[in-house]
């Protein structure tokens, strides 16, 4: 059987992926998929490069051997892949001079995914409308942090990956997004997780762990 006959033809699949930083290989020989309804945690210790791992499952970096596959097409030629993912980085990505309601069409405008319900009613969803019309720069850390999760709202979306998501945010907020993460699964959705903390979900988990490759 040839590799691409066995590759599924829904989800997300990873082959051998390879991804090196200068002499160092963060991790080589990576191999899993993520199915329709399924929810996938990468694991491993700061530094490992669960980051770089997501980055490139999410096309923004190009790794030095492997495949990725999305519904049974290379990434890199899947067209209906940008439309279908939902990618909230580390880091909030957002422009601290607009304000919360500025960033999200800003990030609307530019993104293929399809849009599901107005902006307001995406920050709502995060109790975020007291603020949204300050300067980002003027939030605290998990103010900014529920604007950027708004987007889990904001956008219809198969894919989502989602890097440290819990981080700087209130109980209340956290069991937020442990409840839209288990609703996206109950409809088909598909979540990818790098996180140091424990979260809950009534679906089971499939963990991967980067590291990199013992000598």
């Amino acid at each position: 059987m040839t590799a691409a006959s066995s590759t599924p033809t829904s989800g997300l699949a990873v082959t051998g992926l390879r991804v090196e930083r200068g002499d160092h290989v963060l991790f080589d020989a990576l191999a899993f998929t993520a199915l329709p309804g399924s929810l996938t945690q990468l694991t491993g210790a700061n530094g490992s490069g669960k980051t770089t791992l997501l980055k490139t499952l999410a096309g923004l970096i190009t790794p030095d051997a492997g495949t990725v596959h999305w519904q049974g097409r290379p990434l890199t030629g899947s067209g209906d892949f940008c439309s279908a993912l939902n990618y909230i980085g580390h880091h909030p990505g957002l422009n601290a001079e607009l304000n919360a309601c500025e960033n999200l069409a800003f990030i609307a405008a530019l993104s293929a995914a399809r849009q599901q319900v107005d902006i307001a009613s995406a920050l709502h969803a995060f109790d975020a409308g007291a603020f949204s019309a300050q300067p980002v720069r003027n939030l605290s850390a998990g103010q900014r942090q529920r604007v950027a999760l708004a987007r889990l709202v904001l956008f219809a979306a198969e894919l989502w990956m989602l890097d440290e998501p819990f981080t700087a945010l209130d109980h209340a907020t956290r069991v937020r997004v442990e409840t839209l993460i288990d609703h996206h699964i109950d409809s088909g959705g598909i979540v990818l997780i790098a996180t140091h903390q424990a979260f809950n979900s009534r679906h089971p988990l499939q963990t991967v762990a980067v590291a990199p490759p013992t000598a």
